[in-house]
């Protein structure tokens, strides 16, 4: 992945890459898209009529199949409404949870099969009486609830789980699934390369190279090869002492939904999470359809894009559809970023349909992630926290294990303190705590309390003991944040509340002093943005 978004922040990124996510192909039986096509293959099979009962019949037989190829392969077959239920990746969770968390094998290697019902497309026999009174069978399409076997299994090239849908009804659309990060991780597995994979990501890779080659290297004409082997385990129908398919059930498949991820790995979860924020800023400048439309590299559809907020994982995310495909960016698990391109329509993406056009695909959904990093690459290095600054605002554990709270800067004494470690005499020999009481003696009445806000820096590598000597010395990370701290705290906190809190403006003297001169310019920028995120100071 090569963009600016990567070069501007390559000092931060541990490693990045893009692949395949979830990937959905469904199959379908192009002869039996109309009732008249549904009748002459009737006949071709020696039925002479077109019955709801002659229909079962291949139902009934699909159905024996499936039940003895999963005795057979030591599966169990698992009714859904009376398991957990649920729709939106449920069956999945439910086979991780219970079947693929705990496999280890290379193989091939059936995990369970799920039954339920779901309302398809299909067709029905009505009999009908002419003019004349005779009786007769005729087909007509219709929605209605029909069976399903979702097979889930791991595949020795795909890796898993992955599964297989097959409608038990004419005319028998299916729809296979497979996530190209199994797909890696199998690979990466078999060449001895070590990972770390958190909730569908990699974290952690010793070879960053074998990754991003493992992630090219799948294709349509790969998955073409899995979906037909394992068709030809399950789709056949029982005739007793054997199994067979007619060539007339043959199926066509074709790309449903293909999601091209892009993930930015990053060495600092805070850093990554402080760019984040900045990044939604951004959104509402992108989000416009103009600026979608460059993103997908085709002309503008007004009337069919449109951008809103999100949350994944509880995590926030911003989300852009564009003629029914869409484009979103999230910060997974607080340390990556990813953007994550979802075809759902590739004709209008320029594409074709045909599984064997999956790569192309890759190549469409990196241009598309590309393009949104590079709107996302011009944010100013110098804004983002990179977690320095935290680390003084929330308690911290020392050595012995024990929660040291943070230095609260609204009390006097706590500046006062902050004020005289900055002083020039004790740069050079340090300072000792009967020196700061001698200084600030108005503050503290003993050692004791002294001590006690001293050991808030020191667990914080503000402060740091001499070695072999009674004496403590500020750090250079002491002094960027006792320096900061004062400044904002004496020269910006309070005079920017001040000049907030008064009801009337005061007039500038012709000669202002120059932090009154700053003052002024921060109330400026601070009502611009309020302005632009449309909120009332």
């Amino acid at each position: 992945m090569k963009n600016s978004f990567i070069d501007q922040f390559s000092e931060n990124i541990k490693f990045d890459y893009t692949c395949f996510d979830r990937v959905i192909i469904r199959g379908y039986i192009l002869k039996l898209f109309s009732s008249a096509c549904v009748v002459l293959f009737l006949r071709a099979m020696g039925f002479s009529r077109s019955t709801n009962g002659i229909m079962r019949i291949f139902t009934d037989q699909l159905n024996s199949h499936i039940s003895r190829q999963a005795e057979r392969l030591g599966a169990p077959i698992h009714w859904w409404p009376s398991e957990d239920g649920g729709v939106n990746g449920a069956k999945l969770r439910f086979v991780e949870k219970v079947y693929a968390g705990n496999f280890r094998g290379q193989g091939d290697h059936l995990f369970c099969i799920i039954t339920d019902k779901e309302p398809v497309r299909t067709f029905a026999a009505r009999e009908f009486v002419s003019k004349k009174g005779r009786k007769y069978q005729s087909l007509y399409k219709c929605r209605k609830p029909v069976k399903q076997y979702y097979i889930y299994f791991h595949d020795s090239v795909l890796g898993g789980p992955c599964y297989l849908k097959i409608s038990s009804y004419l005319p028998f659309p299916c729809e296979f699934y497979f996530n190209g990060h199994n797909y890696i991780s199998h690979q990466l597995d078999q060449r001895g390369v070590s990972y770390k994979m958190k909730d569908n990501a990699f974290t952690a890779v010793s070879d960053p190279d074998a990754l991003n080659q493992a992630a090219k290297e799948i294709d349509g004409k790969l998955v073409q090869q899995r979906i037909d082997y394992w068709m030809n385990l399950f789709f056949k129908f029982d005739k007793g002492k054997y199994a067979t398919r007619s060539k007339h059930l043959h199926h066509d498949w074709y790309l449903a939904q293909v999601e091209v991820c892009s993930n930015v790995i990053f060495k600092s979860a805070r850093f990554c999470t402080s760019l984040f924020e900045r990044l939604l800023d951004k959104f509402s400048r992108v989000g416009l359809p103009d600026t979608i439309a460059k993103i997908f590299s085709l002309r503008p559809a007004r009337s069919h894009s449109k951008s809103f907020w999100r949350l994944y994982d509880n995590n926030a995310c911003i989300k852009h559809w564009f003629r029914g495909n869409a484009i979103k960016q999230y910060n997974k698990e607080s340390y990556f970023i990813r953007t994550e391109t979802t075809i759902n329509n590739p004709k209008s993406l320029g594409l074709q349909k045909p599984v064997l056009y999956l790569q192309a695909c890759l190549w469409t959904g990196l241009g598309c992630n590309d393009r949104l990093l590079n709107c996302c690459a011009d944010v100013d290095l110098s804004s983002i926290c990179d977690g320095e600054a935290a680390l003084f605002d929330q308690p911290v554990m020392n050595h012995k294990g024990v929660k040291v709270a943070a230095p609260d800067l609204r009390k006097n004494r706590q500046i006062s303190l902050c004020r005289e470690l900055l002083k020039p005499k004790y740069a050079v020999h340090g300072f000792r705590t009967i020196d700061l009481k001698k200084a600030l003696s108005e503050f503290f009445s003993n050692s004791a309390q002294i001590r006690y806000e001293l050991v808030k820096l020191i667990s914080r590598g503000a402060v740091q003991k001499q070695k072999n000597k009674s004496f403590y010395r500020v750090t250079p990370t002491g002094w960027k944040w006792l320096w900061a701290s004062i400044c904002s705290k004496l020269y910006f906190k309070n005079p920017v509340i001040v000049t907030i809190s008064k009801t009337t403006p005061t007039k500038l003297s012709a000669q202002p002093y120059i932090l009154e001169q700053g003052v002024s310019l921060i109330n400026q920028g601070l009502r611009q943005i309020t302005q632009g995120l449309a909120m009332n100071m």
